[in-house]
């Protein structure tokens, strides 16, 4: 084993001792929504209800900015990403750099059947994607990257 590997492990185990005995799970109900920040909502709208089968469940005017608007499509389980465009706002039209804070993908479960139906669509429309490990990553109009995990 390398001194990189070894380090590594090192810190894995750390990590591992921080996991609770007969396991335990979060004071939360899970995610309620996941904010995002959106270039065009119609844009987002038309994948994400068109190709992804995640209806569009609420739109209204931004609670903080007048002139952003929040709109909600359900991921499954009362859960939905919420997308906000601040249009007035030049820097939030541009695509954040990668790194530390954001977000690397969203993984989702899916039904086979269904995600066999959104893969279908994506080939259909020409949306390129990735499969890794029988899940497939698909990039957003925002740059958003999906994880769709098929289960039986």
């Amino acid at each position: 084993m390398t001194t990189s590997e070894s380090t590594t492990e090192a810190l894995r185990e750390r990590l591992r001792s921080l996991i609770p005995e007969g396991g335990k799970d979060g004071p939360t109900q899970g995610v309620n929504h996941i904010a995002v920040f959106a270039k065009d909502l119609e844009a987002t709208a038309k994948f994400y209800s068109e190709i992804m089968d995640m209806p569009v469940v609420r739109v209204s005017a931004n609670r903080d900015v007048a002139e952003s608007t929040h709109m909600n499509v359900a991921i499954g389980n009362g859960m939905s990403l919420a997308f906000f465009d601040f249009p007035h706002v030049p820097r939030l039209q541009r695509r954040a750099p990668e790194g530390v804070g954001n977000v690397m993908h969203i993984a989702l479960p899916i039904a086979r059947n269904t995600f066999l139906e959104v893969k279908g669509r994506l080939d259909q429309n020409k949306i390129k994607y990735q499969e890794v490990g029988g899940a497939v990553y698909v990039a957003d109009p925002n740059g958003l990257t999906i994880e769709l995990m098929p289960f039986d």
